[in-house]
């Protein structure tokens, strides 16, 4: 159960969509929870915890994208008997991309519209579509608080200065503690503040006519609003409410907050005045709200609050006054916590480690490891890890320790020498991984093969030499979206004379192919030339990745079924010296994205999606032998 709640816990928190969402789910579910608890507290102390939640419900999305990620990881499932490195590459359809008939002549299609988006896996399909959706939702509700904004604007405009309520106004100043602007407008229902580095309380045109207890507690109340800046936590509220939109305990605490703000404001009025009196003049207030108009859309005060707020004021139970310095020290450490754990995510871990997974494994007979010292810097130096090739020996002359973690985990997928199109990025390695290099030499039982010895053999002598406890995560990174460009595909159908290869299922594709298309890549220079028949764009987004030199997978997301012959010339990332790259006179192709929108009619951009990241525990310096 508890690897089951692990791995679901793991899979949401890979989506950054979903990771906020629990997030502030927990931040909302607190700040309603400790209103709750301190309901018969001040309001202005349940206020301030509301406030404190929508401060971190607003802050968690920009935290959670510009603090660098903390991971926990949870226990996955994992299998005990299989000889496999940790972390194998996928050979599944990576998201986004569609899945391909199995192997047979099928004609090309460019296929759009229905058929594309009947072939996207289900849950892609919905993933984008609620993204969307939510998009859409944010725009229409930031609307509201557009429009209230330039309604207050219009109101601020149009208001005409009153003398009379200025001078009261300056009396109470030190309520509000800086200058505040006191003007009167005809379409108001009642009294409303708006306004931060330049404050303004308007109030109805009838308040000309009011008796001065009832205008000074009106001004008394408004000051307030004024003196805790209510107007920027209410539109801050406001703009979180629509960023949530569609969370309904969001909305809860915008309603509660309101509320809570309108009684800490009464509760300084009750300072010097009557609670009947004032419950008298809130009723009137009520009365005319109902026969004048509608609030402006940002009004902080609702006629609806009009129970809550007179029956805290009756309620001589009820602890009333600001809120204490020692609360506002506790929210602001809350708010500390919160945004730390903002970057937080959740990985899934394997459940058994390495040397588990491996037990079956052939043993090494005798291991060598000594310091190199002073050891030459080569262009190629590590790439092919030593130059041994016997079956049951391999040699790694002076290799860094970064890039015998490369090779062994990274590079290699399986114990038959298959490689990964891209090295899976490798974080937390200390700085003498890339410093001190190493020479191993290493002699099998038996004869595994030079992909086992290079692979899974060599985790396992890291683990034990080296003490390397590493782990795997999914999380958002670099990836290239291949797409149809403008004009169309260009590649021509493939015709048979061969069976195609399917790079995305290798197993099942190569088991009973006794004649595979043949793929060919030459190089002259920097020059590269590819010519592959018979290749979906499933398995063509795999090649490439290597075959290109991409730094990160690149994904099919062009709709297309059936397979094509490529043909593609273009300009690798290898320079003129560097090792297996000869020079060449011939003026130089298209760099790899020009070449594929010129000849093949695809376009391949960058972009963000789901990434294998490998990430290291520990790991320390060998004993020499």
């Amino acid at each position: 159960m508890t690897r089951i709640f692990g791995e679901i816990v793991a899979t949401l928190s890979a989506s950054t969509v979903m990771s906020l969402m629990i997030k502030g789910t927990a931040v909302v579910a607190l700040g309603l929870m400790s209103a709750r608890l301190a309901r018969r507290g001040r309001a202005s102390t349940r206020h301030a915890l509301l406030a404190s939640a929508f401060g971190v419900l607003l802050a968690l999305p920009v935290v959670s994208f510009i603090a660098p990620p903390v991971t926990i990881s949870v226990p996955a499932a994992g299998s005990d008997n299989v000889v496999l490195p940790l972390f194998d590459f996928n050979l599944s359809p990576p998201l986004g991309q569609t899945a391909s008939a199995r192997p047979g002549v099928v004609p090309a299609k460019y296929a759009w519209s229905l058929r594309s988006l009947a072939a996207m896996p289900l849950s892609t399909m919905l993933g984008t579509m609620l993204f969307y959706a939510w998009l859409m939702g944010i725009a229409l509700f930031v609307i509201p608080v557009i429009r209230g904004l330039l309604q207050v604007r219009s109101l601020r405009r149009v208001g005409l200065p009153w003398r009379q309520g200025q001078a009261v106004a300056e009396r109470l100043a030190p309520r509000a503690g800086r200058g505040v602007e006191v003007l009167l407008h005809e379409s108001l229902p009642g009294p409303m503040t708006c306004g931060v580095l330049h404050p303004v309380v308007m109030l109805p045109e009838d308040a000309q006519s009011w008796d001065e207890k009832d205008l000074e507690r009106a001004l008394v109340h408004e000051l307030e609003h004024v003196r805790r800046y209510d107007w920027a936590i209410h539109c801050s509220a406001r703009v979180a409410c629509a960023a949530y939109w569609f969370h309904p305990m969001v909305w809860v605490a915008w309603r509660h907050l309101t509320v809570e703000a309108e009684r800490s404001c009464d509760d300084a009025v009750l300072g010097n005045s009557e609670a009947t009196a004032y419950a008298d003049q809130l009723l009137g207030l009520a009365r005319r709200r109902s026969t004048v108009g509608r609030s402006p859309a940002l009004a902080m005060a609702n006629r609806s609050d009009l129970a809550a707020r007179i029956g805290a004021l009756l309620d001589r139970r009820q602890s009333r006054g600001p809120v204490s310095a020692f609360l506002v020290a506790a929210c602001a450490v809350a708010v500390a916590i919160m945004l730390t754990m903002a970057p937080l995510r959740v990985v899934a871990a394997p459940r058994s480690s390495t040397r588990s997974a491996m037990q079956n494994l052939p043993m090494w007979d005798a291991v060598s490891i000594k310091r190199c010292m002073n050891a030459p810097v080569t262009p190629g130096e590590g790439r092919r890890g030593g130059t041994n090739r016997s079956p049951d020996r391999q040699t790694w002359d002076c290799v860094s320790m970064s890039t015998l973690i490369t090779q062994a985990y990274s590079l290699w997928t399986n114990g038959q020498g298959i490689l990964r199109p891209f090295a899976v990025p490798i974080e937390r390695l200390p700085s003498w991984t890339d410093s001190e290099r190493y020479t191993i030499e290493a002699k099998s039982q038996g004869a595994p093969g030079e992909g086992l010895m290079r692979g899974p053999m060599l985790q396992a002598l890291l683990e034990d030499r080296f003490a390397l406890k590493i782990h795997r995560e999914t999380r958002e990174g670099r990836v290239y979206l291949i797409t149809v460009a403008k004009g169309g595909p260009k590649m021509p159908a493939f015709h048979g004379g061969c069976t195609p290869v399917d790079f995305v299922h290798m197993a099942a594709s190569m088991s009973s192919n006794h004649n595979p298309c043949r793929a060919s890549a030459q190089s002259k220079g920097p020059n590269t030339t590819i010519d592959i028949p018979g290749l979906d764009l499933d398995s063509f987004a795999l090649y490439i990745t290597r075959q290109g030199g991409f730094d990160g997978p690149a994904l099919n997301k062009t709709g297309l079924a059936g397979y094509f012959h490529f043909h593609l010339e273009f300009f690798s990332n290898s320079k003129p010296g560097d090792l297996d790259t000869p020079a060449a006179d011939d003026p130089p192709f298209p760099s790899i994205f020009t070449a594929m929108q010129q000849q093949l009619g695809l376009k391949v951009e960058a972009g963000k999606g789901p990434r294998d990241f490998l990430v290291v525990d520990h790991l320390e310096k060998p004993s020499e032998n």
